[in-house]
């Protein structure tokens, strides 16, 4: 090969690479966006059904069991699930939070909701666009982030029956800036797993990141909410 044309086919290389990366990302954004749109639908079922209402306080432990027993499904069995059947998985899991927030919105006022939705997917879009377009390194995060989230559950968990005001706040400060940060993170993880040459692993990291990414979003509206949401009279 002529020397002259090495950096050409290096450049050329690196710009497939990187539009393999782009079309991977849209890929989990699209499968969020559905994710997003079934709890959505789901939630505002549920919020104007009394039976589905009903159902959903009564038995809400099942309800959590149910969607802690998808993660751990998806999660330890990766390797023997298709990507069809880890979507499927997934979907139900969207479905499933649908119903845990179908009771948030007969508490809060459409227009908090509204207000707070409009301010989560700001931010998360801003930071989402932080972390594919810095030229940082943000993996060095990732065992921080973890640690501060571990932290952040126990104390919520501690919470539950201390029952802080000013606690709770700073928890919710906390989760606010946690979860923008994983946002950006997880975003950079995902544009570097799709230059991965194996389309399986593409295909299986796609629905995983794009749970990843749900659970941001929906994290950072959940202690969002606490500043922006107002109860209804």
């Amino acid at each position: 090969m002529n020397q002259d044309s090495l950096p050409q086919t290096l450049h050329s290389s690196t710009k497939q690479h990187a539009a393999i990366a782009r079309a991977h990302l849209n890929k989990v954004y699209l499968w969020m966006s559905v994710c997003m749109l079934i709890t959505a639908g789901v939630a505002a079922y549920t919020a104007q059904s009394v039976p589905a209402l009903t159902w959903v306080m009564e038995h809400q432990m099942l309800t959590f069991i149910g969607i802690l027993g998808i993660i751990l499904v998806m999660n330890f069995g990766a390797r023997a699930l298709t990507s069809g059947a880890l979507g499927v998985l997934l979907l139900v899991f969207a479905a499933a939070q649908g119903l845990i927030f179908g009771p948030l919105l007969t508490v809060y006022t459409q227009e908090s909701l509204g207000l707070t939705f409009g301010c989560t997917a700001g931010m998360f879009g801003a930071m989402s666009l932080y972390g594919a377009m810095t030229k940082r390194d943000l993996s060095g995060l990732g065992r921080t982030l973890m640690m501060i989230l571990f932290g952040l559950i126990v104390a919520t968990i501690v919470n539950i029956f201390w029952g802080n005001g000013f606690f709770d706040l700073v928890c919710s400060v906390v989760g606010v800036v946690l979860f923008s940060l994983l946002t950006a993170y997880d975003t950079q993880k995902i544009l570097e797993q799709g230059t991965s040459d194996d389309p399986v692993i593409r295909s299986k990291g796609a629905v995983f990141g794009a749970l990843a990414l749900y659970l941001d979003f929906l994290n950072l509206f959940l202690y969002l909410l606490h500043f922006l949401g107002r109860n209804n009279e």
